[in-house]
């Protein structure tokens, strides 16, 4: 599959994986499709904890498939003091489903997720903004030509995002998701920046 890097052992893919996240320049759109829940869980718990302990970021996590009290209990698990970093607002975590199309904050579609996101962006403008997305979601929205436009956003020049974005698929939702033709686009579009576990 183009773009896709080789498969490592099971055991290896966080620290693999984390090595290789924490080396993203401003602007980087990655996107990560995992095989389950538990991998996922051990990615994002290892790569927040990693960035939190280098200070000057702010991290804002869309979980989809975890519940924010569930990544809670897995940054704790991984000895992050999950409390004192959301009230220094270094980690926000916002449940996707429950934001996502809700009138009263504004975030109807991918695209309202981008201006969400700059939001946040200004707030933070002294750290840098990693923004990490499940966007499985859209599987079960079922707004997939909104989500083609938004992963095409920021590949090209003066639309380069000013800040980092992980979006991550399940393999089964983006298996469903996408036609081979949109998969083909959506590989097109991040070239060398997916990673398939």
């Amino acid at each position: 599959m183009k773009g896709t890097i080789s498969q490592p052992k099971v055991s290896d893919i966080p620290n693999n994986l984390v090595s290789r996240l924490l080396k993203l320049k401003l602007g980087t759109h990655y996107l990560i499709i995992y095989p389950n829940i538990e991998t996922v869980r051990k990615i994002y718990a290892q790569y927040i904890r990693v960035l939190l302990e280098e200070n000057r970021v702010a991290i804002l996590f869309f979980p989809y498939y975890d519940t924010t009290d569930k990544v809670r209990q897995e940054l704790t698990l991984k000895g992050i003091d999950v409390k004192k970093y959301e009230r220094d607002n270094s980690l926000t975590l916002v449940d996707f489903a429950k934001v996502i199309d809700n009138p009263y904050l504004g975030i109807p579609a991918a695209f309202g997720l981008k201006e969400f996101v700059s939001k946040i962006k200004r707030f933070h403008s002294k750290k840098t903004l990693i923004v990490i997305t499940d966007m499985s979601l859209y599987n079960h929205l079922g707004d997939i030509d909104d989500l083609l436009k938004y992963e095409s956003f920021g590949h090209h020049g003066s639309e380069a995002l000013n800040w980092k974005q992980i979006c991550l698929y399940h393999k089964l939702d983006f298996n469903l998701m996408f036609t081979s033709k949109q998969k083909q686009k959506i590989f097109d579009y991040h070239k060398d920046k997916i990673i398939e576990i």
